[in-house]
């Protein structure tokens, strides 16, 4: 069934037809805002999402909802009112919007309009005297949600009252299904990630690296502007590649090269896009295939591994010229195999004994 729109429509209310015929299958109409949001909240899709996503879609439902007729549970607001009152971008905004329609939760009754390509206007030529018009949307919830039933069930209670409107997003709390992950004696007040992650340790476990980038978001001022969720996905490759938080920092002053990077920048105020502004640092740190490279602590490791393996190699050639020379017949004992040993390991004993002229006995 498609519903029709007519100027007497956009002038006035909406008939109760035209909004029932925009309601998605498989849904209905709220009966309240709260139901609606109560009802979101509890969608096991919704409750799959990132902690970062479920926050900015219940900020944008609650606007949709606080703007709703509670009579025809139909709401206009803009999309510079959203974006004004929650804080979030506009390409955010919009996002969960269509996120919402997609998935059934909003039904749309009047597509958003201006007077150059509304219909009847001669392409902007005749004003219709409408300006320009904000999208109306039917709130919905699943069909198959049962009402809510009051809490009072007094004889002298004749029906029942709706709730007022919500004021506020709901704390987050242990009960929560979306926090079933955390320990059960935690108490609500304690943070969720550690904030005591060594600067230079690797992080092992999904939950590990979580903690790493809140440690990152501590450490840098540009950094703090996303979450430790987001930081993770944006980190992804070097986490995994066994990179620590202070590579990360070096990664972004530093290049490959040893060359550092310059800032035609004063404050992170004036980056018109952060993570973009990270990429393009880390960029320099991956291979053309794609390859993550080695990082600094992770150089250093491999040049101190390269240095015990030559000290090594040369404690095993001198133990092997030292038997040699004792199967031969030349001079045996424990002090001749130490000092063999020093010379090979040491090598400011080496050049003492160079300097005052001393020479091995066991010498050709």
């Amino acid at each position: 069934m498609t519903a029709v729109i007519t100027a007497d429509t956009l002038h006035g209310v909406p008939s109760k037809a035209l909004v029932l015929a925009s309601v998605p299958r498989g849904m209905r109409r709220a009966p309240g805002q709260q139901e609606f949001l109560r009802a979101l909240r509890e969608d096991p899709e919704v409750l799959g999402l990132r902690y970062d996503g479920y926050g900015n879609l219940l900020r944008v439902a609650q606007m949709v909802a606080w703007a709703a007729d509670w009579k025809t549970m139909c709401s206009r607001p803009t999309i510079a009112k959203i974006v004004e009152e929650t804080g979030l971008s506009k390409a955010t905004v919009k996002r969960w919007i269509r996120w919402l329609r997609e998935h059934g939760w909003l039904g749309v009754v009047e597509q958003g309009s201006t007077v150059r390509f509304r219909k009847g206007t001669s392409a902007g030529l005749d004003d219709d005297g409408l300006g320009n018009r904000a999208a109306l949307w039917v709130v919905c919830i699943p069909r198959d949600i049962a009402p809510v039933p009051t809490h009072d069930t007094s004889s002298d209670q004749g029906k029942c009252t709706s709730e007022p409107s919500s004021l506020s997003l709901p704390r987050r709390d242990k009960e929560d299904p979306t926090r079933t992950r955390e320990a059960p004696g935690r108490a609500r007040g304690n943070p969720r990630i550690s904030p005591n992650w060594g600067l230079h340790q690797s992080p092992r476990t999904k939950r590990d690296r979580l903690a790493a980038c809140e440690r990152l978001r501590q450490e840098s001022g540009v950094l703090r502007r996303m979450t430790a969720w987001y930081l993770r996905w944006l980190l992804r490759a070097f986490l995994l590649a066994g990179w620590t938080p202070a590579d990360v920092l070096h990664a972004l002053d530093v290049r490959p090269d040893d060359s550092v990077w310059t800032y035609t920048w004063s404050s992170a105020d004036e980056l018109r896009h952060i993570p973009g502004w990270v990429r393009n640092r880390l960029a320099a740190w991956m291979s053309g295939d794609g390859q993550v490279l080695s990082s600094r602590s992770q150089r250093v490791a491999a040049a101190a591994r390269e240095v015990e393996e030559l000290r090594r190699r040369r404690a095993e050639e001198c133990e092997r010229r030292l038997a040699q020379r004792v199967d031969a017949g030349g001079e045996d004992g424990p002090a001749a195999r130490a000092r063999a040993l020093l010379v090979a390991t040491s090598p400011s004993f080496a050049a003492a004994l160079r300097r005052t002229g001393l020479r091995h006995r066991n010498a050709q």
